[in-house]
């Protein structure tokens, strides 16, 4: 089995996240200078919705998908806003200053690890990433590839011997991934965003 064809980003692509909220619109309960609170569904269903309460120096986003407060400029939609409706999670998670109780900013990640394994494996064997891994050191590291979660992973790096490669630095591993709902969260907070300034562009 080819584990690089198999990985997947665990993390919301634009298109998924814009079907997501594709029959969404805005609904504004208070708009008052940096006191703003929105709420942003599809005609009230609770799937996908979710609210953007604002306050001097702090944003909160809360909905279906979790809940983050982020603290950095006095009106946290200036902080948000670059033009481009580009996403920034690694700058944003800085100024996260609450989170998802159950799915935070980062997870584990299965994929993670085995990346890690396959770049570990690679270094030890003065392989360029171009290159392959020879079969039978793809053999011998199988029961790493094939954890399915984080017991797992640990248990079979833990108990991994070979005469050839040793993984006696996976400490280091950083096996975490921004999570889904704070990629989701990152998005909508574009879109909401941009839609929110178009609307009141459009009251000039």
């Amino acid at each position: 089995m080819n584990y690089e064809e198999k990985m997947e980003n665990e993390q919301p692509k634009q298109d998924r996240f814009l079907n997501d909220i594709a029959n969404h619109s805005m609904s504004i309960v208070r708009d008052d200078g940096v006191y703003r609170h929105l709420v942003f569904s599809n005609n009230g269903s609770s799937v996908f919705r979710f609210e953007l309460i604002t306050w001097p120096g702090y944003l909160a986003y809360t909905g279906d998908m979790g809940a983050f407060v982020f603290s950095r400029l006095n009106d946290m939609f200036e902080f948000f806003r670059n033009g481009r409706g580009e996403i920034n999670p690694s700058y944003w998670a800085e100024k996260v200053v609450a989170e998802n109780r159950h799915d935070g900013i980062e997870k584990f990640s299965i994929d993670e690890f085995r990346e890690n394994v396959l770049g570990s494996t690679r270094s030890h064997l003065s392989l360029t990433d171009d290159e392959e891994i020879p079969e039978e050191i793809m053999e011998e590291i199988e029961p790493l590839l094939s954890a399915e979660d984080w017991i797992d992973a640990i248990c079979s790096i833990r108990d991994f011997r070979s005469d050839k490669i040793d993984f006696n630095d996976w400490w280091e591993f950083n096996n975490n991934r921004y999570s889904y709902s704070f990629i989701w969260c990152c998005r909508a907070l574009v879109w909401a965003i941009d839609t929110y300034d178009a609307f009141k562009k459009g009251q000039e």
